[in-house]
């Protein structure tokens, strides 16, 4: 007779935009993630053909963990008949738990670099072996982004927002950015099969900090692989930027502005474009502030990510660049850890 796996609630946390619980498996964890009430579309699904592929990759760099779609199970807290999709990973905190609170796990901090070193070396894997035709449509990100930008009414506070963004970054910036979702979102023959939400949030580090695997298939896509890697170093500017910004913070943000560097090592400096990467960087900076607006609730700092925008749109090398030529003076929103 085979005992049910008991499952134990260990944390629990989303936004309009993805919901995620995380439950305890005997030794394992179950991430199960699903669309928040807010999102239009679900995530993305995973063709038979993609998922053969993604696991026959080398084991070269970061594991990726592709989940399983499963309904809601009686008694969890998630609506019935709610579909979420679980991965089965080793520990119940992410690179983005570590990042914003990096005290409370001084291994997996200190392995930053190290682990995105490995995950850069996985998404360069991704993009030169797996065929474009496993995945259909533009980036999610740049898709309601650029949707944004031309006045589309939008879900919670971001016709607050795009007021604000159009009296702050004004409308030269505003088209700016959306000639830079319109290269990312276009056919090209520069497209790559992308993993398209490549978070710190979808990154596991192990217990110990020596390795770490990515949770994928959630938004694939097809673009420029810049879109990928922007995706991770926008994530580690808005830290360096924003979070660590001046006061006793210079030192976390040169571990930061390391983790960077690692990344883009990791994955091949000659395969990048470094100003593309650069813009797509600024995107997500700019994707982030849109999704907190929507999909969280209005805060007045949004408008110091404005600010900080409207440098970095004009300047985006500053996104990707050395910590020592990057604005200062501004903080960062605390965010849930998925956004």
């Amino acid at each position: 007779m085979t005992t049910p796996t008991r499952h134990e609630p260990v944390a629990a946390f989303g936004t309009g935009y993805l919901t995620t619980r995380i439950l305890r498996e005997g030794p394992h964890y179950l991430w199960c993630r699903a669309p928040g009430a807010a999102r239009t579309g679900g995530f993305t699904p995973i063709p038979p053909s993609a998922r053969r592929t993604l696991t026959a990759l080398p084991a070269d760099g970061a594991r990726i963990v592709l989940g399983d779609d499963a309904p809601a199970g009686p008694g969890e807290d998630t609506p019935a008949g709610t579909t979420e999709r679980r991965y089965r990973v080793g520990s119940p905190y992410s690179l983005g738990h570590v990042l914003g609170n990096h005290r409370a796990a001084p291994q997996q901090w200190a392995a930053l670099p190290r682990l995105l070193h490995q995950a850069g070396r996985t998404l360069r894997t991704v993009h030169e072996h797996v065929p474009t035709s496993h995945a259909e449509g533009a980036p999610h990100g740049t898709l309601r982004l650029a949707g944004w930008l031309a006045g589309r009414p939008g879900p919670g506070q971001a016709g607050r927002l795009h007021q604000e963004a159009r009296a702050r970054l004004g409308q030269d910036r505003l088209e700016q950015a959306a000639q830079w979702c319109a290269a990312l979102n276009s056919p090209g023959e520069r497209n790559v099969f992308l993993l398209g939400g490549a978070a710190l949030g979808s990154v596991v580090p192990d217990p110990s900090g020596t390795d770490c695997l990515i949770m994928a298939g959630e938004e694939l896509a097809r673009g420029p692989a810049a879109y990928d890697l922007g995706w991770v170093l926008g994530e580690l500017a808005e830290f360096r930027l924003l979070h660590f910004a001046g006061g006793d913070h210079t030192a976390d943000a040169a571990h930061c502005a390391e983790a960077s560097g690692a990344l883009v090592a990791g994955y091949g400096a000659a395969g990048t474009d470094r100003a593309e990467v650069a813009r797509a960087a600024v995107l997500r900076m700019l994707i982030h502030t849109h999704d907190y607006a929507a999909f969280v609730d209005w805060t007045d700092q949004l408008t110091r990510y404005l600010d900080l925008l409207a440098e970095l749109i004009d300047h985006p090398l500053a996104a990707v660049g050395d910590f020592a030529d990057a604005p200062a003076g501004h903080r960062q929103i605390h965010q849930p850890e998925e956004q």
